[in-house]
C-alpha cells in the first residue's frame, strides 16, 4: 500500500515556506514532491489567484477580503513576515525570484511549474459561481486538464466542474463531521446523524455526483469510512495530517493519499515502511 500512496504537498511545502507561494512550490519540488495542493479564489478584478483565506489580515499587511484587491496589488503582498515565526530549512526565499513570497496568479503557477509537477490538486475557495469556469479555462490554457484534480468542501462548485468536464477527477472534502453538521449547506441533511453516518452520507453523495475521491480529516478516518468508499467505487485521501503517526494510520486504514506540509518527512516515513 505504501508504495502507491500519494503524497501531496499541502499548499506547497508549507512547513518550509509561506503557503501557496512560488517559494512553497519551489521548495516542494526541490524536496521531491510530484503532486501539490493549492487554493484558488478570485481577486477584485476577476483574476484567479492562489490564496487560502477569505480575508488578508491574518497573513499579510492588508486587511479585508481578497476580493477587494486587484491581482496586481496582491502580487506585491509579502507573506514572508507572517511566516517568519515558522521553522524553515530554506533561509533565502529570494533565490526563487523577486515575488517568491507574494500572492501569485494561478496562471503564473501553471506557467512556472506546469512541466515540473505531475498533478495539481486545485481547491476552489469562496462561493463565486464563475470560479469553476475561470479555473477550467486557466487549466486548458496550459494544457493541464489530464494533470489536475479539483477539490472543495462545497458540493456546489464541484457540481459545476462536473458539468464542464465529465471526467476530470474531483475530491469532495469532508470537514470535521461535527463541523459539517453545523454548516448551512448540509445542516438539513446531516442534523442528528452520528459521525459514521455523516461520513457515509458524504461518500454516497460523492458517488451520486460522479466524483472520484473523498477527503477526510486524518483524525476522523475509520476502517468503516474506507469500506463504504470502496463499496461506492471511490478512494479516500486524508487532510489535516499532523505527524507521522497520522500518516501511518491513514495508510494502514486504506487511504490512498494525503496532503502533508512536510513532504521530506512523509517520504522518509513511507520509505521506512517499504
Amino acid at each position: 500500500m505504501s508504495a502507491a500512496f500519494r503524497l501531496i504537498a499541502h499548499r506547497g511545502a508549507s512547513a518550509h515556506a509561506p503557503e501557496n507561494t512560488v517559494a512553497a512550490f519551489e521548495t516542494a519540488v526541490a524536496l521531491g514532491s510530484e503532486e501539490v495542493e493549492l487554493d484558488v479564489r478570485f481577486s477584485g478584478d476577476g483574476e484567479v489567484v492562489v490564496f487560502h483565506d477569505h480575508e488578508l489580515q491574518r497573513k499579510t499587511a492588508l486587511s479585508g477580503p481578497v476580493r477587494h484587491y486587484p491581482a496586481e496589488v496582491l502580487e506585491q503582498v509579502d507573506l514572508g513576515p507572517w511566516f517568519g515565526g515558522h521553522t524553515s530549512t530554506v533561509n533565502d526565499f529570494a533565490q526563487f525570484g523577486e515575488r517568491a513570497t507574494c500572492i501569485p496568479r494561478l496562471d503564473a503557477i501553471f506557467e512556472r511549474f506546469g512541466d515540473r509537477v505531475r498533478r495539481f490538486h486545485v481547491e476552489l475557495k469562496g462561493w463565486d459561481d464563475l470560479l469553476p469556469l475561470a479555473v477550467m479555462r486557466t487549466i486548458d490554457a496550459y494544457g493541464l486538464r489530464d494533470r489536475v484534480t479539483i477539490t472543495s468542501f462545497s458540493k456546489r462548485p464541484l457540481s459545476e466542474i462536473r458539468k464542464l468536464d465529465p471526467t476530470v477527477p474531483i475530491t469532495f472534502l469532508l470537514r470535521d463531521a461535527h463541523d459539517a453538521v453545523r454548516g448551512r449547506e448540509y445542516r438539513a441533511a446531516l442534523q442528528g446523524r452520528s459521525v459514521e453516518e455523516v461520513q457515509a452520507w458524504w461518500t454516497e453523495e460523492a458517488k451520486r455526483a460522479g466524483f472520484q475521491w473523498v477527503g477526510v480529516r486524518a483524525a476522523d478516518l475509520s476502517a468503516d469510512t474506507v469500506s463504504v468508499a470502496q463499496s461506492c467505487g471511490l478512494e479516500i485521501r486524508c487532510w489535516g495530517v499532523g505527524d507521522e503517526d497520522d500518516l501511518r494510520r491513514a495508510i494502514e486504514l486504506g487511504a490512498v493519499g494525503a496532503t502533508v506540509d512536510w513532504p521530506e518527512r512523509a517520504q522518509a516515513c513511507l520509505a521506512a515502511r517499504a
